[in-house]
């Protein structure tokens, strides 16, 4: 199963962490891993195209971990991201179920 971490700080999102495996489908053809993929990958490249927010950004392929924090309050642009990383995310989970993706939130 895929977790998604969501760190709120007053109400905002200033990170997401990913970390395992949907397990949908064999490698290579697991659609919930490369939905999720490619929503945090978008994610991290329009944070870094489109906003100035600084960010620390760590991951390790080897054991499916990733994630980006924002060192500051985000900005107007950098909270849509996050929220529209959001709408995908539960979308997928609404979708294919709680047994692949799971949303945890944690206040920071």
């Amino acid at each position: 199963m895929i977790t998604v971490t969501v760190f709120n700080k007053n109400n905002e999102i200033v990170g997401v962490q990913l970390e395992g495996h949907a397990e949908f489908g064999r490698r290579g053809r697991d659609i919930v891993c490369s939905a999720v993929s490619i929503l945090y990958i978008n994610l991290v490249n329009s944070l870094e195209s489109f906003t100035k927010d600084e960010k620390e950004l760590n991951g390790d392929t080897k054991i499916n971990f990733q994630n980006v924090i924002l060192k500051s309050m985000p900005s107007a642009e950098a909270e849509l991201l996050f929220q529209s990383f959001m709408l995908g995310i539960t979308t997928i989970e609404q979708k294919y179920g709680r047994k692949y993706i799971s949303i945890l939130n944690q206040e920071v």
